[in-house]
Formats: structure tokens, C-alpha cells, sequence
């Protein structure tokens, strides 16, 4: 009795029975949504359409150009399934099994019924079919060439030269289907001229790359760089004196070089607009102290490794100089007493010298110069050298004077 009570008063209570119709009413509702909603059709805009890679990539081959495009896919379906899709919901698929060589291929769009919710059926996509460029990738590096346009006018005024012109950067890395990259001869700065130049010129000016025809259409290479600057040193013709620079001097040597003659005296050298005015003569070359010697006093510089100007029919400075008063002695060295740079610790064993010292200066200076006057050092820390073997390392021979030095060039023997 009691339970039949209880039962009647949950049918008696209003709050209980309304509840219970509320969430009755909603099964209902789902169940004549799911098995009576009708059917619908809707388009979705903007579908990502995916490439597979797969079968192009096992002939190298790679996408160039656009790889991404989008289409509209038109779906059919029941309105509670297709109400709320999505683009990314919805995968189409460019096909790209009969690709297997370069060039540009159209590639049909189908659907892919398989991915994620397939309760639905495409029934029609914006277009057919995309076209897509494939090709081996390649990268190539190029030196980049200095091309000046000046139509119609001289690149510099009367009377003025151009020198060599410099770049910023000398090569540029270029990236690009194979079939592009193959049909590109040359890069080049290009700068254009609007008048005639009087002075140095720098710009920044793009790289381009160029086919056979001089003609830059490339529709997908890239490069590491776009621009470099571009200088182009301007020169004037002058006539000057010809002069010579010294190095590893000894002290008293650096305020009082030794005397010398050069022949020419004068000559026409091509001259830096900007240090025209300023300039009174031209170094013909450099002189290393240990290379002088009493018997080693004549040097030549050649023409071709100089500014000078077309005016000029001079093919060698020919410079000798004053030895008057020079004598020389010679040291033996000892192997024991041969400094060695060894940061690996290697068990190294020091021949000596390949030659005796040759010390250099007046009569006078080198009466005072002894052995342990005398410094020789070596570096071992980066020779390549195993166990067994021996090798030549160059020497540095010093010797502690402020008017003598050593002549000429030493090594030892290392071995291990």
C-alpha cells in the first residue's frame, strides 16, 4: 500500500511531471530530427585543396609556384549534419599519381570521403582540376658580374678613367627548379647611368639574373640577395714620382731607410679623382728587409701588377738599392735552443735548422751580435703530422738589434 501511495504522489507532482515531459519532449524531438530532417544542400567557401607529394617526390620532384589553392565544395546532406561544416571539415584532394616529370601538370580535384565526417556527399567542387608546376630543386652559386648601362653616353667624362669596379658581395646562391636554373647564363649588378661620371660612384643595385637572350624572366628562382653596392672608382691621369716601401725594418732603419734608385723616376699612373690633387708620387712596390742583403740589392716590380696608364710604355720599375757599408755574418744555430709552440703536448723531436743564420748590418753593428742574440721559434699546434713522420715547419729567426737583421727564410725538421 505504501508504495502504490508513493507512486501516486509522484504522479500527483507537478513540478516532477513537468520535468519529466520537458526532457521526454526533447528525445522526441531528436529522434524526428535525426530520422526525419530533411535533406539539404549547402556550399562551403574556401577549401584548402591538399597536394600529395607522394609519387612526385620518388622522381625528386617538388612543387614550384603557388601550392596553395583554394575552391568551393557544394555537399549534400542532412540539415543537421552539414549545418555546422566547416572548410576545414572538408578534404580535396589534387591527384598526382600519373606525375613523373617536370613541367606544368594539371591535376584533377576529387573529394576525400574518408576524412572525418562522411555523412555527408559532395556533389559539386568550384573547379575540376588545378594546375601545378613540379620540378628537381636545385641551387646553384654564380658570380655576380658589374653591368653598367650608359646609353648614349660615355660612363665617364673627358679626361677620366674608370678603374676596377668593386661589389659588395662577389656571388649570390641561386635557388629554383632545375629546368629554370639551367637556362640562367649569368648574374649581374646592373647599374644605369643618367650622365657621364667625374667622380666615384656607389649605389645599391639589384642582382639579376639573365638567359641567353640578356632577358630576366624567371618566374620561380630566389636568391640569398637581391641588391649589392656597387662602386665605381673614377681615375684621372698624372704624371708623378715613383717611390718604394719597406717592411720588417730594423728600428733605426724605419726613420732612416736605406737609399735607393728607381728607374723610371717618373711615370703616368691612373690616380683616384679624390686623391688627385694630393698626390705627388707612387709606391712601385714594397721591399722585405730579409730579402736585402749585400749581394741581393736589386728588385723589379712589373708593370701589370701597377695603375699605370696606357700613356706609359714602361713594363718593369727596376730598383736597386744602396748597400754601401752592408756586411753580413753567418750563425749556426742549435736545435736544442729552437723554441717550440706545442699546446698538445707531442712527443716531438727538433732536426735544426736547413741552413745556417744569416745576419745582416755595418761592419760595426754585427761585431756586437752573438747566438744569444739569436731567437728562433716554431709553431707546432697546427701541423699534421703522425707518429714516424717528419715534416718542414717554417721558422721565425729574429734577431735582437736595432740595426741588423736576418736575411732570407728558414724552416726545420719535426718529427714525431
Amino acid at each position: 500500500m505504501k508504495n502504490k501511495k508513493k507512486f501516486s504522489d509522484l504522479l500527483h507532482n507537478d513540478k516532477l511531471m513537468l520535468a519529466f515531459s520537458f526532457v521526454a519532449a526533447i528525445i522526441i524531438w531528436l529522434a524526428v530530427v535525426i530520422n526525419v530532417s530533411p535533406e539539404m544542400t549547402t556550399t562551403i567557401q574556401n577549401v584548402k585543396v591538399t597536394i600529395d607529394n607522394t609519387v612526385p617526390s620518388q622522381f625528386g620532384l617538388e612543387v614550384f609556384g603557388d601550392n596553395e589553392f583554394y575552391v568551393d565544395v557544394t555537399v549534400k546532406g542532412k540539415k543537421y549534419q552539414i549545418s555546422s561544416l566547416k572548410p576545414e571539415d572538408i578534404k580535396i584532394l589534387a591527384q598526382t599519381n600519373s606525375v613523373e616529370s617536370a613541367g606544368i601538370r594539371t591535376l584533377l580535384l576529387k573529394s576525400d570521403q574518408t576524412f572525418g565526417n562522411n555523412d555527408y556527399t559532395v556533389t559539386a567542387i568550384s573547379q575540376k582540376s588545378i594546375d601545378v608546376y613540379f620540378d628537381v630543386p636545385k641551387t646553384v652559386q654564380m658570380v655576380i658580374e658589374p653591368d653598367i648601362v650608359a646609353d648614349g653616353i660615355e660612363i665617364v667624362e673627358e679626361g677620366f678613367k674608370t678603374g676596377e669596379i668593386n661589389l659588395s658581395e662577389t656571388a649570390v646562391n641561386v635557388t629554383g627548379p632545375s629546368t629554370e636554373i639551367n637556362r640562367i647564363v649569368k648574374a649581374v649588378a646592373r647599374l644605369k647611368l643618367q650622365k657621364s661620371l667625374s667622380s666615384n660612384k656607389s649605389a645599391d643595385v639589384d642582382v639579376l639574373l639573365l638567359d641567353e637572350n640578356g632577358k630576366s624572366n624567371f618566374s620561380y628562382v630566389t636568391t640569398d640577395i637581391e641588391k649589392v653596392v656597387l662602386t665605381i672608382p673614377v681615375l684621372r691621369v698624372k704624371e708623378v714620382n715613383t717611390t718604394l716601401l719597406f717592411k720588417n725594418a730594423p728600428d733605426e732603419y724605419v726613420l732612416n731607410p736605406l737609399s735607393y734608385t728607381i728607374s723610371p723616376s717618373k711615370d703616368f699612373f691612373n690616380i683616384s679623382v679624390e686623391e688627385y690633387d694630393k698626390t705627388t708620387e707612387f709606391s712601385v712596390g714594397t721591399i722585405d728587409f730579409k730579402s736585402v742583403s749585400p749581394s741581393n740589392y736589386v728588385f723589379e716590380f712589373l708593370r701589370t701588377d701597377l695603375p699605370v696608364s696606357d700613356e706609359s710604355d714602361t713594363e718593369k720599375f727596376v730598383v736597386r738599392l744602396d748597400v754601401t757599408g752592408l756586411s753580413q755574418e753567418y750563425f749556426v744555430f742549435s736545435s736544442d735552443k729552437v723554441k717550440v709552440n706545442n699546446p698538445d703536448n707531442l712527443n716531438y723531436k727538433v732536426s735544426g735548422l736547413n741552413k745556417s743564420v744569416v745576419v745582416v748590418g755595418s761592419e760595426k753593428a754585427l761585431e756586437s751580435i752573438t747566438e744569444d742574440d739569436i731567437s728562433v721559434e716554431i709553431d707546432i699546434s697546427d701541423i699534421n703530422i703522425t707518429s714516424g713522420q717528419t715534416t718542414s715547419v717554417p721558422a721565425n729567426v729574429t734577431v735582437k738589434s736595432s740595426n741588423c737583421w736576418i736575411y732570407g727564410t728558414y724552416t726545420v725538421e719535426v718529427s714525431l
